[in-house]
């Protein structure tokens, strides 16, 4: 009986402790709280990660601004200035706290973008921020990783041009006058442009007794003389507009090669020459005292050399001399009527009578000081653009800038930008 009673009791003691609830919240609750807590402290992760990707996209956007100023630059492009944009978005990437290299943090700039609605878009620039981030309080959570947070901007630039532009001078030197109008000269510029390069504080003067008159006068600098107007009434008066670019003013022209062409020596030509066609390659410069140059059927007429650092050639247009040119409206050379090599050095050519008044297209001499004189009046209905180094008129003179599918080509506007994506 004794033996029976001490084999049972084991079993009854498990029977016992099975039925016994007591502690038992105590140990559902220790579990609970474990898990609570564990995932409370996967969300405080969540929220920090949250707050990192917010950050990192806020850099991003920062970067992009930088990447687009960088860009829009006088002159920049990828080719020639990918490690100053790619600098501009680490430092301004470092400067909202994500340094490219540091703690795993990478800043990448595409050009174009790689993804997108903008994907291979030649005017939009793609800037992605990486942020590895760690594991808090969720570090008990088996399984369970820290991601990488990311932020993706697109930068597109907004090329704008100045407007119809009749007369431009290049020179950028801080002294130099781009723009002079002497004498009783009255210059007016039929709905278009007169624009200056140069920040000299006179880079468009009208001091020596000259006037002008445009559309607008734009100028890296400013102007001198009380004689200059814009259609919409004086400059600086109400509903007039802002006559400063706080950047250079571009060569619309810049980069174009000298193509091939004939050729001869340097070229006195007088009497009639008719219709030349294409590209008129002068060596040594073109002196003309009278006689017709009809080019009507698109020419243009270049001055260069195979030496043309050396070559002193100009273009002398005087007396009763007088040019019928219509400039290629396609073509390496379209809108070009009359251009002098850019690496031509700095001479003068000379313009005077009643010269130009046949000439449609562009008249480009980014090398030379040219001047204007007489009545070299350009066709009123027309036409006729002047670009050179400097620019001195000494006689009435009119330009218009009904161009429409000429080829003639206006400066680019200062670039804008905005955030796309």
């Amino acid at each position: 009986m004794l033996t029976a009673m001490l084999v049972a009791t084991p079993w009854r003691l498990c029977r016992l402790w099975a039925r016994d609830e007591r502690g038992s919240v105590a140990i559902l609750t220790g579990i609970s709280l474990t898990v609570l807590i564990a995932f409370a402290g996967l969300g405080v992760d969540v929220s920090l990660w949250l707050r990192a990707k917010s950050n990192v996209q806020s850099a991003a956007d920062a970067a992009a601004n930088s990447v687009a100023a960088a860009a829009a630059l006088p002159g920049a492009t990828w080719a020639n200035s990918s490690a100053r944009i790619q600098a501009e978005a680490n430092a301004a990437s470092a400067a909202n706290g994500f340094q490219n290299g540091m703690n795993g943090v990478t800043v990448t700039v595409n050009y174009p973008p790689l993804s997108g609605a903008y994907a291979g878009n030649g005017n939009a620039y793609e800037v992605i921020i990486g942020a590895p981030q760690k594991l808090y309080l969720a570090s008990v959570l088996a399984g369970v990783t820290a991601p990488t947070v990311t932020g993706r901007t697109v930068a597109l630039l907004n090329t704008t041009t100045l407007g119809p532009t009749c007369i431009l001078g290049l020179s950028p030197l801080a002294k130099a006058v781009d723009v002079t109008f002497n004498g009783n000269t009255a210059v007016i510029a039929h709905g278009c442009d007169v624009d200056a390069d140069s920040p000299s504080a006179s880079s468009i003067n009208t001091n020596g007794g000259g006037s002008v008159t445009a559309a607008n006068i734009y100028t890296v600098g400013g102007i001198s003389g009380n004689n200059v107007s814009l259609d919409c009434g004086a400059v600086g008066s109400s509903g007039c507009g802002n006559t400063y670019i706080p950047s250079s003013i571009k060569d619309p022209y810049a980069g174009l090669a000298i193509p091939s062409g004939s050729g001869s020596g340097s070229t006195n030509w007088s009497g009639q020459i008719s219709n030349p066609t294409g590209v008129l390659s002068i060596n040594g410069g073109l002196q003309m005292s009278g006689g017709t140059l009809d080019g009507t059927s698109g020419v243009t007429i270049i001055l260069t050399s195979s030496n043309p650092s050396s070559d002193n050639g100009v273009f002398s247009v005087t007396g009763t001399a007088q040019l019928n040119i219509t400039a290629p409206t396609t073509g390496p050379t379209a809108g070009i009527a009359l251009w002098a090599d850019g690496n031509l050095p700095n001479k003068e050519d000379k313009f005077t009578g009643g010269t130009t008044n046949g000439i449609n297209g562009a008249i480009y001499l980014p090398s030379h000081d040219v001047k204007f004189a007489g009545n070299s009046n350009s066709n009123a209905n027309g036409c006729t653009q002047l670009i050179a180094y400097n620019i001195i008129f000494t006689g009435t003179s009119n330009f218009s800038h009904n161009c429409t599918n000429s080829g003639v080509k206006d400066p680019p506007g200062p670039s804008q930008w905005s955030l796309v994506e």
